[in-house]
């Protein structure tokens, strides 16, 4: 979205920023591993695949669900996920920073056997973000053209400003069955509903020293419901080894969009007011998701466990614009250490890779590409059937962006962060 469309032949030297486009409106469009789910799983960085065997194996891999100890509930709760990122010399020299947190529950499970097979219930929040920024710039310098263009030779930006206010939920919820095939191999199915919610609003305003200005607002919101099954698989051969294996894909069913667009500018003659909205039914697509995992038991008390997950890539069309998406493969590596039948530490590393195309001169602004790496840890106090868990997770990555419209790539740095608590009891 161009903060400068027409009326104006110097227009492309004013343009100051252009930070999400109509395609790419999520918080964060360009990862998938943004938020770990479960008790166990976050605090191994996601290595889960091969163990599933708790109510976040839902999630996972089902077919672990046949190797619960017991009938549980387990409730999750990122007590705070933070993002953060850095644009460097974006706005005439001038750095730009956009933060966004949120305080979300993001999983909450009950599992029971019943019979040959183990049923359960899961609700699970992969992706909730909250972004509100505010921020102005005063004092700015034009380029030679813009000031050749109104004939004059001290002309500056006296004052640019931009609101961003975003908000971005995915919800999943549904349940799950699990059964054995043999005495070593398990079957799972997840079937979760799925749901969407997004909220954008983006208010810019551009002042020059001359005295002419342009206001820009822009609306976005989109509600989609949907379905995502998982199938899970299990293999179990010995006491030490498991070898786990997960597929799914996200389904929309329903898609409602609603773009809007108001813009006021005197920065030529003659001023001019437009607006203009767009309602669509376009569907978001969503990749296919599969896992594979192993894991091994060094000890009673001590395991290791892998993961491997292949995103494999995807375009789709929304609101006219095409959008491409690369294949992507991001791996974790856990341990968990029981210090007697009281105290379980948990750590482990993960990748959480981007799936947008390298950035290349001519991209539409909006495009990112920042391959993130993180490390997560827990530990967990056990009290009779309960459990509590205490842990959290760090990640940052560098890369380029494209969010302006000057045809030169951005250095973009990034961080997250999270810190989690949980609870199990088992009954």
């Amino acid at each position: 979205m161009k903060i400068l469309k027409r009326h104006l032949p110097a227009a492309a030297f004013l343009i100051l920023a252009c930070l999400l486009n109509v395609a790419t409106i999520r918080a964060d469009e360009f990862h998938y591993n943004n938020m770990l789910i479960g008790e166990r799983a976050a605090g191994m960085g996601g290595a889960f695949t091969a163990l599933a065997n708790d109510t976040s194996g839902m999630y996972y891999n089902p077919a672990g669900l046949v190797h619960a100890h017991a009938k549980s509930l387990s409730a999750s709760v990122n007590a705070y996920y933070s993002m953060s990122k850095k644009y460097s010399g974006v706005i005439a020299g001038a750095d730009l920073n956009r933060n966004y947190s949120a305080i979300v529950p993001n999983f909450f499970g009950v599992q029971q056997p019943v019979g040959p097979v183990s049923l359960g219930f899961s609700y699970a929040v992969p992706e909730h973000a909250f972004e509100n920024m505010d921020e102005t710039f005063t004092d700015l310098p034009t380029t030679p053209e813009v000031r050749q263009h109104y004939g004059d030779p001290n002309l500056r930006i006296a004052r640019y400003v931009l609101n961003l206010n975003t908000e971005d939920s995915i919800n999943e919820f549904g349940p799950s069955v699990a059964f054995k095939v043999s005495d070593t191999m398990s079957l799972g199915l997840t079937l979760y509903v799925h749901k969407r919610d997004v909220l954008f609003v983006q208010n810019e305003l551009l002042r020059l020293s001359n005295g002419r200005d342009q206001w820009t607002n822009v609306y976005v919101k989109v509600r989609e419901w949907g379905t995502r099954p998982i199938l899970g698989f299990l293999w179990k051969p010995s006491e030490r080894f498991s070898f786990g294996a997960g597929l799914s894909r996200t389904f929309v069913i329903n898609s409602d969009v609603t773009y809007q667009t108001t813009q006021h500018s005197t920065l030529d003659d003659p001023s001019f007011l437009n607006d203009q909205r767009i309602t669509s039914s376009d569907k978001q697509e969503y990749p296919w998701q599969c896992r594979l995992g192993v894991a091994y038991r060094i000890s009673p008390s001590w395991l290791v466990s892998g993961d491997v997950a292949l995103y494999p890539g995807f375009s789709y069309d929304m609101l006219g614009t095409r959008v491409e998406r690369e294949s992507v493969v991001n791996a974790a590596l856990g341990t968990e250490y029981s210090l007697g039948k009281d105290w379980i530490f948990r750590g482990g590393v993960f990748s959480n890779r981007s799936n947008s195309p390298d950035i290349t001169p001519g991209m539409k602004p909006g495009a990112e590409k920042i391959d993130m790496y993180g490390i997560a840890g827990s530990i967990t106090f056990r009290i009779m059937q309960n459990s509590i868990t205490v842990g959290g997770n760090y990640g940052q990555g560098s890369g380029t962006a494209h969010i302006t419209s000057d045809q030169v790539a951005q250095d973009v740095s990034a961080r997250t962060w999270n810190v989690f608590i949980a609870t199990t009891y088992l009954y």
